[in-house]
């Protein structure tokens, strides 16, 4: 009795004005200490910075004033100048040695008796020793002393200020608290709990000051609004307090009659052919089976109440019970130990059973002796729940008086836990299942439409087909009744429906008629936002933007829309927007698969796009080219005819045909006569280009030898070769086949190779290889050259292209060598590349079919 009643106790009440000085103060207080510490902190090192000058000062002092009377020996002198030294306050000792005997010691009274050992050792004194130097000898020591003890006047001065201080400022602080807190918040509280304390005693008709503009006056308001609630539902239930009691005594009557009517052996039976059904019956909903167990565990057990509970991490929830007992609130926890008997029985994994609860709180179960307090129950029994010796949970049966349950009940009650577990694990299992299979059918479904998409995208570039099977597919995947593909114009900033799915004429006319400009409904706002809009209601004017809109909208009965921006690396390229008859939020998965159908529409509309661009360009390149083909085969021809007379006329001066010529202008004519013949190999390349690139090179195909091929070459590169002091190396296994082909282009590929890699080499050698194999050649031309980068390995076979294309290169040349000589080889159905680093020089390889007969 005495804890009930000391429970019905009110709480102590605690003063808002209190708690808000007590709070304040405690901020300034902190504050003050703080700036109080830094104050004696900072004054204390200043102090201390003095002292040592001082010390230092006085210590030069002596060394200016002691060695001549410390060398002559008057002790008068020096006794009466550390005297004078000991004027300074802090100065408490001073002693002057010679030859490391005192010759004069004088200290303040408290320390006569001291030793300069003493004052080292002690953190109260500043020591300082200097010797005494007499005509560059050494005369002696002084050795002073001064005291710290002004710091620690200055500190407790400093603290006793700043006490002062703080008691000034904490009295003023709490006075204007009690006066601020006690008018505005304190008052009107008590007001109005004297208001509900009235009504808490049943005088619902008791004044509330509804005065006040604060947040205490709409509390006040808000307890006049529950002050009428109140008085309308004391009415309703006396109104159903008598069908309650009509209810409950027919309910105890029947329930009377049914205990009788049974044997045990009879309701065991039929409990667990219930439970058995509920499970078979609800093979998705764990709840009816869980409260069947606990209802058949109380009532076949005669305990007062049964609770079923459920480990949820650290914690046992609530998730049934069934009884006449005070519980816990289902969904409502309790920490896991050993402290209350359900709790031991999920750790120890073992039922427990206790006969009296009263007589066990103390030294057993001290986690339980609020609950069986308040609620009084004595027998109590808990058997966990296992899933492969897992605890998923409890069931706990009670009975308010010490009778305890006989093996029997308890064994039924273990009975009831495994088919409560079976029911748990199948419904786990259930859900897991049902949860899989949705999430396979909807990614098959998307994936599907995905592949449509994507093949729609691949196979056509009929814009109108893609966009039609994008937008039919968002809308049967996004469960909408109607969409549209938005195209954007971004001259006029303004979006018209290219394709549509389920959209009435009417909003097309409307939509056509004024195009929706950027900015404006859900796609404008989209593509401003870059982001998608949902438009959860129509109707709400302030979710729903396009004014214009919204009445045929309305009309046709749309209540929700969503718009997903179609976007080309942030640039607006159109919108997807699909709209359903109910309102609503779309879900993310939604949102999501609509941004991946916008995604593929911005790729069609872009491969579309492109496409024309393309064909444009390829028509435009078309043209260009063969004009420039048709420019290079004209002008390599007019320059070749008057190079060809240059070239003759040169070499009949040169063989003396109109007379002698002077040595200076032979050598002219020669230099004449190399340049003309490299111009026209130069003609030659362009014309073989111009010849490649309109299709009018064909190759004249005869038997040679690939032997005799790369030996001539040798042969007409051997000048090259000494004149730069290089060794030409040539590899030719015997056995080499005959082979067919156009043994002239043949030998312009390996002249060009072999000649570029004499160009490009300064010192080393040149290496040339054939083998064959499986009816093809592999020719390799290597030099100990400079090397090419990777960068210029890919781009040396175009037109024009050289390794160094600086204005100021060493080596001359067109560019075309390499792309006529990867030309000719791909005729031959052959294949060219290769294989360098930067100063490890080249290799070439290009590969032949020994034989080709088309």
């Amino acid at each position: 009795m005495e804890n009930r009643s000391s429970q019905n106790k009110s709480p102590k009440v605690y003063s808002i004005s209190r708690r808000f000085i007590y709070a304040f103060n405690g901020v300034v207080i902190l504050i003050l200490v703080a700036f109080a510490l830094v104050v004696i902190l900072m004054n204390t090192s200043k102090i201390e910075s003095g002292l040592e000058q001082r010390l230092s000062n006085a210590l030069r002092l002596a060394e200016k004033s002691l060695p001549t009377p410390l060398w002559k020996l008057d002790k008068v002198v020096v006794g009466d100048f550390i005297e004078s030294l000991l004027l300074d306050e802090s100065l408490v000792y001073a002693k002057v040695l010679r030859e490391d005997r005192v010759f004069a010691t004088r200290a303040l009274a408290e320390f006569q008796q001291k030793d300069f050992s003493y004052f080292e050792r002690s953190p109260q004194f500043i020591v300082k020793t200097a010797d005494i130097i007499y005509d560059g000898k050494n005369a002696g020591k002084v050795q002073l002393v001064m005291s710290r003890a002004i710091i620690k006047q200055e500190v407790i001065s400093s603290i006793t200020s700043i006490i002062g201080l703080m008691i000034l400022i904490i009295v003023a602080i709490s006075i204007a608290s009690v006066f601020i807190t006690r008018r505005y918040v304190s008052r009107p509280l008590l007001k109005l709990q004297n208001s509900a304390a009235l009504i808490a005693h049943g005088d619902l008709e008791a004044y509330i000051d509804t005065s006040s503009n604060d947040e205490i006056g709409s509390l006040a308001k808000d307890f006049n609004v529950m002050r009428e609630s109140i008085k309308d539902l004391i009415g309703a239930l006396r109104e159903s307090k008598g069908k309650l009691e009509d209810y409950s005594r027919n309910l105890e009557q029947k329930v009377e009659e049914r205990t009788h009517e049974l044997t045990v052996a009879l309701e065991q039976q039929t409990a667990t052919s219930e439970i058995l059904r509920v499970i078979s019956s609800s093979p998705t909903d764990i709840q009816p089976v869980l409260d069947a167990v606990a209802e058949n565990s109380a009532r076949l057990c005669a305990a007062s109440d049964a609770q079923i509970l459920r480990v949820d991490g650290n914690l046992l929830r609530l998730a049934a019970s069934y009884g006449v007992m005070r519980t816990l609130s289902r969904g409502e926890g309790r920490p896991i130990s050993r402290g209350w008997v359900t709790g031991r029985a999920v750790v120890d994994r073992k039922t427990i059973h206790v006969h009296d609860l009263a007589a066990e709180l103390e030294t057993e179960f001290p986690d339980a002796k609020t609950m069986q307090m308040l609620m009084g129950h004595r027998t109590t029994l808990a058997t966990p729940l296992l899933r492969e010796g897992i605890p998923i949970g409890a069931i706990l049966i009670r009975r308010m008086e010490v009778r305890p349950f006989s093996e029997k009940q308890i064994e039924l009650v273990k009975t009831f836990a495994d088919q409560a577990v079976i029911a748990i694990e199948n419904v786990r299992l259930f859900q897991e299942l049902q949860a899989r299979t949705r999430e396979l059918a909807r990614s098959v479904e998307e994936l599907k439409a995905l592949g449509q998409v994507s093949q729609a995208v691949s196979s056509t570039l009929n814009l109108e087909t893609v966009l039609t099977t994008i937008v039919v597919r968002a809308v049967e995947l996004s469960g909408t009744d109607g969409g549209v593909v938005y195209e954007y114009d971004e001259a006029t900033q303004e979006f018209s429906p290219r394709v549509t799915h389920h959209m009435d004429e009417e909003l097309i006319e409307a939509v056509q008629a004024a195009p929706i400009r950027l900015g404006e409904g859900a796609v404008g706002r989209g593509a401003a936002s870059r982001a998608p809009v949902q438009v959860p209601d129509i109707l709400d004017e302030r979710e729903y933007s396009a004014t214009r809109l919204r009445p045929i909208l309305a009309r046709l009965g749309y209540r929700s829309l969503l718009a997903v921006p179609l976007l080309r690396e942030e640039r607006i390229v159109g919108g997807l927007v699909v709209w359903r008859q109910e309102p609503g939020k779309f879900s993310a998965e939604v949102v999501n698969l609509l941004q991946t159908f916008a995604n593929q529409s911005v790729l069609a509309i872009e491969n579309a796009r492109l496409f024309r661009e393309i064909e444009e360009k390829r028509r435009e390149l078309e043209e260009a080219n063969r004009h420039k083909s048709q420019f290079l085969a004209n002008m390599s021809h007019e320059l070749r005819t008057p190079l060809n007379a240059i070239l003759g006329y040169t070499e009949m001066i040169a063989d003396h045909i109109y007379g002698e010529v002077p040595e200076k202008i032979r050598d002219v004519l020669v230099r004449v006569q190399k340049s003309g013949r490299h111009l026209l190999d130069l003609i030659n390349d362009v014309l073989d280009l111009s010849k490649i690139e309109a299709g009018q090179l064909t190759l004249s195909l005869n038997e040679y030898s690939i032997k005799e091929v790369v030996q001539a070459v040798c042969t007409a590169v051997e000048p090259m070769v000494m004149e730069k002091k290089l060794a030409l190396e040539v590899a030719l296994p015997p056995g080499l086949p005959i082979a067919k082909g156009d043994e002239r282009r043949i030998t312009q590929v390996i002249l060009n190779l072999v000649g570029n890699a004499i160009k490009f080499t300064e010192v080393g050698k040149i290496s040339v290889q054939v083998t064959a194999s499986d009816g093809t050649f592999l020719v390799s031309v290597s030099d100990t050259g400079p090397g090419i980068s990777e960068a210029d390995q890919q781009k040396i076979f175009g037109e024009f292209a050289q390794g160094d294309s600086s204005s100021t290169r060493k080596k001359g040349g067109t560019g075309l060598g390499l792309t006529i000589a990867k030309r000719i080889v791909e005729l031959h159905g052959g294949r060219i590349w290769v294989e360098s680093s930067l100063g490890k020089g080249s290799t070439f390889w290009f590969t032949l079919p020994v034989r080709i007969e088309r």
